[in-house]
């Protein structure tokens, strides 16, 4: 039996790495770090899911056309724009009917009626588009929290694997520290036969 002083310190160096080395050290640190970013895509990702909600509930409003649009035009109440542009063109057929001496006459009635009626479909037609633009703004609005959201997810995704990585790392560091010191304290063992 000799002492073998190479196989002793290789053993008392494991020993001491395995006691005192915390090689599950630097997981535990990200993993706080990961908690923090996992902490800060929460309010997307529920801002999503809320999108999600209102998105389903505007596609479910359109679902039937008619009723969607009748109950848009239930809304509807001429501008007064439209009102005012109405009684100019009323007074300026009224006006040129008197020159000409055809005031009260059939065509001329039919013209002053026909002018109000197509004022008031276009007035009509601008405040549908207007209403149909917001609300499909209002719809793209909806589908952008939801790919927000989506997107948040896919970062909580990879966080959440990436801390079970971690955990394994620091589990394995932990394992590895425990057979540092088994294996340090048989190779001081081992130095003395």
């Amino acid at each position: 039996m000799s002492f073998n002083s190479g196989m002793f310190s290789s053993g008392l160096g494991g020993l001491f790495g395995g006691l005192f080395g915390n090689s599950g050290k630097p997981y535990d640190a990200y993993q706080q770090w990961a908690e923090k970013a996992a902490q800060q895509q929460q309010p997307y990702t529920q801002a999503g899911a809320q999108g999600l909600n209102n998105y389903q509930e505007w596609l479910n409003s359109q679902k039937n056309p008619t009723e969607f649009i009748n109950g848009l035009m239930g809304d509807y109440n001429e501008s007064p724009y439209a009102q005012y542009q109405q009684k100019q063109s009323l007074r300026a057929g009224q006006n040129a009917a008197s020159a000409s001496g055809l005031s009260g006459s059939t065509p001329l009635m039919q013209q002053l009626q026909q002018n109000a009626g197509n004022i008031s479909s276009q007035d009509q037609n601008q405040w549908l588009q207007n209403v149909l633009g917001i609300n499909t703004q209002y719809g793209q609005g909806q589908q952008n929290l939801i790919n927000g959201g989506q997107n948040a997810a896919n970062s909580l995704g990879n966080i959440y694997n990436n801390q079970g990585e971690a955990a394994y790392g620091g589990q394995a560091g932990k394992q590895q520290d425990f057979w540092n010191t088994v294996g340090g304290g048989l190779g001081i063992f081992g130095s003395f036969l």
